[in-house]
């Protein structure tokens, strides 16, 4: 119980640093960055944009992802876009769970493009929260060139 314990408090107070990739920067607009991914190309593409600052949160061509969470232990997840009433409480899926990861595309994407802040609240199954909360100025610039920039 108690190695379960310290394994779980490691996970939770990893950097979030660790989930930014560490590819070069090709453009930056506002507060993002479009960057080559690490490895060349990954499931997700050659590309993604990232805060400046050290976050959990990458964006692709299709998809918002949240990365770095503990594997198969996600409770639930809220998120709201600038001062809009936050969404209801979603459950992962087996997939998000197996990957450590929150994903949102469609129109919550297209929301979240359009928006001026973004923040996320996620709740582990020991009721934690991790939380993110980004100024989205420059994503919406940037992720219009990911395309032409990356193919």
């Amino acid at each position: 119980m108690r190695v379960l314990l310290l394994t779980v408090l490691a996970a939770l107070t990893t950097s979030a640093a660790v989930a930014q990739t560490g590819g070069a920067i090709l453009s930056n607009a506002g507060n993002w960055e479009l960057r080559r991914s690490a490895s060349g190309s990954t499931q997700e593409g050659p590309c993604l944009l990232a805060p400046k600052t050290p976050s959990r949160i990458q964006v692709f061509k299709d998809r918002l992802v949240v990365t770095g969470l503990p594997k198969n232990s996600i409770f639930n997840f809220q998120y709201r876009i600038d001062d809009k009433s936050a969404s209801t409480p979603a459950i992962p899926s087996r997939d998000m769970q197996d990957e450590g990861i929150i994903a949102l595309d469609g129109d919550a994407l297209k929301d979240i493009l359009n928006g001026h802040r973004f923040q996320i609240r996620i709740l582990d199954r020991w009721h934690e929260a991790i939380t993110e909360d980004l100024d989205l100025s420059g994503l919406k610039d940037l992720y219009g060139t990911i395309t032409q920039a990356c193919g």
